[in-house]
């Protein structure tokens, strides 16, 4: 499995929105995995979909959802198959030539991890679609939503693999092709807020997809009740760390407040959340800096003790490790148009 990983920076970019337009270079889509949740809505062509041992035949307007850590697969429908239509329970992934045979990845920067596959010559290349890919976590919703979340899509996806599926129409009061296009647009133009109106397009797809889950009579209400490691406050606490980021945020104080120890606390935290908990801080905080450095014409020294900092120096240092530059250089990037910003998780 780990020569299928296809690395995602959570750090600096949790929020991703963009459409493939398939060619020769960048398509088709061979194994691999991620950390992130990835949503594939098709636009145009018919595609033949894998999600571990799983098929899926995909038409325009259908949604398949890959939950994160899943290997999965993207081509083209054949000819033959393509009045087949949604989950091909029937249909054995070794059959599926892309699952055929050990390749070397080669990563692609537009979309996933591919393999110069020769395409077929029934199969014109005319595969397009929309595609969301973001960390949970980063998402700028309730932390006990985000952890339900994570249990509900697991357990559908066990129950039955047809429930990462979503045939066109199947969610009549959401259009999904309009939130992802809008989302689209708005990671293309990152104006003030863009990470929240993502994050807000994204929850409301991912809720559609909890209650299309319970109209097909899955019952999940002891996953909706339970809480993570039976703490409450482990649930709440990023919450509870972006209403005091520019505050002092001991490690060892956030394990007291969830009534853990240091080690079982850091441990759960990084199992949960990807990264460990005094990063999160300042990833937090780095964040909170950005948006006052592109809004604001305040100095340094003031954004540090807004942020939290002990200093400007502790400011700057930070910054330095996580964006590669310091604020100074950054902001002179990012008005001149040769860089870009990061997304929050606030």
């Amino acid at each position: 499995m780990d020569q299928y990983f296809e690395y995602s920076d959570r750090l600096n970019a949790p929020l991703e929105a963009f459409t493939h337009l398939s060619s020769s270079e960048n398509f088709p889509i061979l194994p691999h995995w991620h950390y992130f949740i990835e949503i594939i809505y098709l636009l145009e062509g018919h595609s033949l979909v894998t999600c571990d041992d799983h098929v899926y035949a995909l038409h325009p307007g259908d949604l398949i959802y890959f939950p994160p850590q899943h290997l999965h697969t993207i081509d083209m429908l054949g000819q033959k198959e393509q009045n087949r239509s949604g989950y091909l329970e029937d249909y054995p992934a070794s059959r599926c030539r892309l699952l055929q045979g050990e390749t070397s990845p080669r990563i692609n920067l537009e979309h996933g991890a591919i393999y110069p596959v020769p395409v077929h010559a029934d199969q014109p290349s005319n595969i397009q679609y929309y595609v969301l890919k973001f960390d949970l976590p980063a998402l700028h919703v309730a932390n006990r939503w985000k952890m339900q979340f994570k249990r509900l899509s697991r357990h559908a996806y066990a129950e039955n693999p047809a429930n990462i599926l979503f045939p066109a129409g199947s969610i009549p009061d959401l259009s999904a092709k309009d939130l992802i296009a809008q989302s689209i647009q708005e990671m293309q133009h990152r104006r003030y807020g863009h990470d929240v109106v993502v994050s807000s397009n994204i929850a409301a797809l991912l809720t559609a997809f909890i209650r299309s889950w319970f109209d097909t009579g899955i019952k999940l209400d002891d996953i909706m009740t339970d809480t993570a490691a039976g703490n409450q406050q482990f649930e709440q606490i990023t919450e509870y760390i972006h209403a005091h980021y520019n505050e002092s945020l001991q490690v060892q104080e956030l394990a007291e407040y969830c009534g853990m120890s240091y080690s079982y606390f850091a441990k759960l935290f990084r199992e949960t959340y990807g990264r460990p908990c005094k990063e999160y801080i300042e990833y937090v905080r780095i964040n909170k800096v950005t948006d006052l450095l592109l809004f604001t014409n305040l100095d340094l020294n003031y954004i540090s003790q807004e942020t939290g900092f002990a200093d400007c120096s502790h400011l700057i240092r930070t910054f330095r490790k996580q964006k590669g530059c310091t604020p100074r250089q950054w902001t002179a990037r990012i008005k001149n148009g040769t860089g870009e910003t990061s997304e929050s998780i606030s």
